[in-house]
């Protein structure tokens, strides 16, 4: 563990652009879900709102609604005013004085101890609509008064601004309004917390969720406990959940639930025949947006990562990457940060491997066709960033150091426990990418989409930058794409696909002696292929062009597979219902029956 967290920290710092790239989708994001959206405007509109009958019922103290009160008659004031500049400086002088905490603190009292929806609705529509405003300096304010470790000092209660805010997002009775503004509040504490940020990157075990022991050797800070449940919520609502991944810190007390029940009495007829109603009909459009936006941002601190590729974040990003069918006005930010999710959790290894692993590489194939079809710069820039490092980034990081002659701790270490095990060994070998990888860049011409991009004279010099590398990777992965083990990993694998070694001349020309070895071992598995009825068309068609290949590149090699049973195989799949395999099984006879084959037609065409 140690080891991967020191190549990726590397990974990071090699990636100039990093830092930026992330500061750029959280301002981003920020100005997306921080606007006032018109459920913010009706709920703070609302002038019939009566504090005072939350305070005759106990739910919040005297002293909490007077500030509430008090804040909000100032802030609809300010709120008829069309200037910005001067609302701001008036916010920023009300949260600068003696009162500011106190009123913070209010709104979150309310998310920790009361139970009414319609409250909850309220105060988290004020805290949003504090954050909402472009002044960095009203941001940074609100972001220190709203920390745990300043809210505490005027609250007795043990509960957390982190886990109050918690409560809401991952209640699935709560409305979607709610819930959403909650996990942007949270995320953006997140991102401010140096605390998180400068967590040690050796505390925990990857792989291991409990890892808090009775020793107390080993803890979880608060905002790792929230950026943890964060990327569980998250995931569920991508899966198709409702977000309730409540832990059981999170569950209300017997007290609290009695309170609620008994202030809900009202409510219950709708919520009870509305069953999902919250998710399914109020929010519906922005479920995905906000479930990205919400991994994309704990995903920058590599810590959550390992977390995320447990719980098969590249499945579940993969088909954000088909952007076309949400909202179109969130269509492109939802493009750009599941883009996003793919670069960062490209630097971890073991993320790495499983992309390049996962359903014959769809996270590599729908990067490229984001980068070759992406409008927005943004967009195309973070899909390039994902795919270099997906696909060369590792390898780039040993040649780096091989230019330094430097031999690091981790690499001594790392050949030690190669040595001790060859399996292990295999695992982590990261410098190969495995045939249906090889395969995605090779189809869908990953080296010609960089070459377009190339010519459409981006301004954005890291675009450019990772453009070249990525160019200058891929044809340093050819020699290997071509290799004889890649092609006799594949044909073992009992599934072919058009990878490079296929349609490599040289390829046949050098290494097609080789289908005879072990008694004609790689020779008779393409032949068992083709005569196999439970295979796709596409390892169909690819047995049959090889048989052909092989018959044209090997002495007597027509005779050979003929004896094999290649000449009958081939002549059945003639009447498959398949075009491709029927026009390969075509040309694989001509080549059997035909010495002079070249005067028929070459067929290397995919």
């Amino acid at each position: 563990m140690r080891d991967n967290c020191k190549q990726e920290i590397e990974m990071e710092r090699a990636s100039g652009d990093a830092r930026d790239t992330m500061n750029n989708v959280n301002n981003n994001s920020i100005m997306i879900n921080y606007g006032r959206c018109q459920r913010t405007e009706e709920i703070l509109n609302d002038r019939a709102f009566d504090w005072k009958q939350f305070e005759r019922a106990r739910l919040i103290s005297p002293t909490d609604c007077n500030l509430i009160i008090k804040y909000e008659q100032i802030n609809y004031n300010q709120n008829n005013i069309n200037n910005d500049n001067i609302n701001n400086e008036e916010k920023i002088k009300i949260m600068e004085s003696n009162d500011g905490i106190l009123i913070i603190n209010a709104f979150v009292d309310i998310l920790r101890n009361c139970s009414r929806e319609d409250a909850i609705e309220r105060a988290i529509a004020n805290l949003s609509d504090l954050m909402k405003s472009k002044d960095l300096k009203l941001q940074r304010i609100i972001m220190r008064l709203i920390e745990p470790e300043v809210n505490k000092q005027v609250t007795l209660s043990n509960i957390t601004s982190y886990r109050a805010l918690l409560r809401v997002v991952v209640n699935k009775k709560m409305r979607w309004f709610s819930r959403e503004k909650a996990s942007v509040i949270l995320c953006q504490m997140l991102k401010q917390s140096m605390s998180f940020r400068s967590e040690s990157v050796r505390a925990f075990d990857d792989d291991n969720d409990n890892v808090t022991n009775n020793n107390g050797s080993v803890t979880m800070s608060e905002e790792m406990q929230t950026a943890r449940t964060v990327v569980r919520w998250s995931m569920d609502l991508l899966n198709g959940g409702d977000g309730n991944v409540s832990p059981a810190l999170l569950q209300p007390s017997s007290e609290e639930e009695e309170i609620s029940r008994s202030n809900n009495n009202n409510n219950n007829n709708n919520n009870n025949n509305n069953g999902k109603r919250n998710v399914q009909q109020e929010g519906e459009d922005r479920i995905i947006p906000t479930a990205i936006h919400a991994l994309a941002s704990v995903l920058q601190h590599r810590k959550i990562r390992p977390l995320a590729r447990n719980l098969d974040a590249y499945k579940l990003i993969a088909p954000l990457l088909d952007a076309d069918q949400y909202n179109p006005n969130s269509r492109v930010q939802v493009l750009y940060e599941a883009a996003l999710c793919a670069w960062l959790l490209s630097f971890d290894a073991k993320a790495r491997k499983q992309a390049l692993k996962l359903d014959n590489a769809v996270i590599v194939r729908k990067l490229i066709n984001v980068a070759k079809t992406a409008t927005k710069e943004k967009v195309v820039r973070v899909a390039i960033m994902a795919l270099k490092n997906i696909l060369i980034g590792s390898a780039d990081a040993e040649d780096d150091s091989k230019v330094k002659g430097t031999t690091t701790t981790t690499t001594l270490e790392n050949k030690a426990s190669k040595n001790n095990n060859n399996e292990e060994e295999n695992d982590e070998d990261d410098d190969e990418l495995g045939p249906c990888a090889e395969t995605a860049i090779e189809r869908d011409s990953l080296r010609k989409v960089c070459e377009n991009l190339a010519h459409r004279g981006f301004e954005d010099y890291e675009l450019v930058n990772n453009l070249e590398q990525l160019t200058k990777g891929l044809a340093k992965r050819r020699v290997v794409a071509s290799s004889w083990e890649r092609y006799l990993t594949e044909v073992r694998s009992g599934s072919l696909d058009w990878s490079p070694s296929h349609t490599d001349e040289g390829f046949w020309r050098n290494e097609c002696s080789k289908l005879t070895d072990n008694n004609c071992f790689v020779l008779r598995n393409l032949i068992a292929m083709m005569s196999s009825r439970d295979l796709d068309a596409r390892t169909l068609a690819v047995a049959c062009h090889d048989v052909g290949e092989f018959a044209t590149h090997y002495p007597s090699g027509r005779f050979l597979a003929c004896d094999l049973g290649a000449k009958t195989a081939a002549m059945a799949l003639m009447i498959h219902s398949h075009e491709e395999v029927k026009a390969k099984s075509l040309i694989c006879v001509q080549k059997l029956l035909v010495a002079n084959w070249k005067f028929i037609g070459d067929d290397r065409t995919k």
